[in-house]
């Protein structure tokens, strides 16, 4: 095998299966078929494909990344030349060879990897390094009136994220990857709501963020925010309402993914517009009703449930209602039927 080609195959191999025999291991919770964290105590990094090569990304050191070759000169042995490259990675090369580590490593890698655009690579890499909110966050409770309880509650578990940009939270996005298989679903981008910060995340793409769902959930909403998802809940409960948010006005990619959390729900369930009030909520609505009728969900029924006040979100109306202190029932839910 020349040089040229060996170095070519070397970015072939399984780099997953690399770093579990350099001590990383797979978190699987935070992995998906196009991109896997990875951990070594602090060390995180992030793996995916482009093309037939594997790729990653630091976590922890933003100019640690790229190849099969920048892994063992960056990270299993810093600063080592290509010839100790070669050394370094040819134990990995053959079919016996990748046998007997599998088996010596198994669990602790990603035996398969769906390739991925490298905007993605970064979307994940840059989500790894938050935690979920598992109660009380400044802004969304201070200062959005959001209770910390409904943060803690298991409709939100895992949906909700600290965000280290001046005390924002994120809301991650998932969906289909750019030219990806309709079965396919990874992570693809998330909306950033925080003082003064209301953005989505560069390079990534919008899909839709939902909320835990439960086996008797009856109403799936549709918002157009996180923030207002967590404001309807808050006002209208969390009993049997799952809530999904298309972050602004709906992509391509959107629509299907909002046809596939139809199919999802009982038999029976009622999709509801909870937009925002204003000319965008109209729009928003009407496409909404236009996708159930269209469906193949006769049993479905379409409902239409904004704020009172024209130009109001459902923040505005969580708010208002905190001022004028009035509590919460579930005689207050009225919905506006299509």
């Amino acid at each position: 095998m020349d040089r040229a080609t060996e170095l070519n195959a070397f970015k072939e191999l399984n780099l997953s299966l690399i770093a579990s025999a350099h001590g990383f291991a797979l978190n699987g919770r935070k992995s998906t078929r196009h991109s896997i964290l990875m951990e070594r105590g602090s060390d995180k990094i992030i793996i995916a494909r482009q093309g037939a090569h594997a790729i990653y990304c630091s976590v922890t050191d933003p100019n640690s990344s790229g190849t099969v070759i920048d892994f063992a000169q960056r990270i299993i042995e810093p600063g080592c030349s290509l010839g100790r490259v070669r050394q370094l990675l040819r134990p990995y090369l053959g079919a016996s060879a990748q046998a007997e580590l599998q088996q010596k490593y198994a669990g602790r890698y990603a035996t398969e990897l769906k390739p991925s655009v490298p905007d993605l690579l970064g979307v994940a890499a840059r989500f790894a390094e938050w935690a979920p909110l598992t109660g009380h966050h400044d802004y969304l409770c201070t200062t959005r009136g959001i209770a910390a309880e409904l943060l803690a509650s298991p409709r939100l578990r895992n949906r909700v994220y600290h965000c280290p940009r001046r005390g924002a939270a994120a809301f991650p996005h998932w969906g289909h990857p750019l030219g990806g298989e309709p079965a396919e679903r990874c992570l693809v981008g998330y909306e950033i709501k925080g003082p003064g910060v209301n953005l989505f995340s560069k390079g990534g793409q919008k899909g839709l963020w939902i909320s835990a769902g439960h086996p008797d959930d009856r109403v799936l909403a549709f918002s157009e925010s996180g923030l207002d998802a967590l404001s309807y809940l808050a006002l209208r409960g969390t009993g049997s309402i799952r809530i999904a948010s298309i972050s602004g006005k709906l992509n391509a990619a959107q629509p299907p993914l909002i046809r596939a959390a139809i199919e999802r729900m009982e038999e029976g369930a009622r999709i509801v517009a909870a937009f925002d009030n204003d000319p965008g909520g109209d729009e928003l609505t009407a496409t909404l009703a236009k996708i159930v009728a269209e469906g193949e969900r006769s049993d479905v029924e379409f409902a239409e449930d904004r704020p009172q006040n024209r130009g109001a979100d459902w923040n505005d109306s969580l708010r208002e209602h905190h001022r004028l202190r009035r509590p919460t029932l579930a005689s207050d839910c009225h919905f506006r039927h299509d």
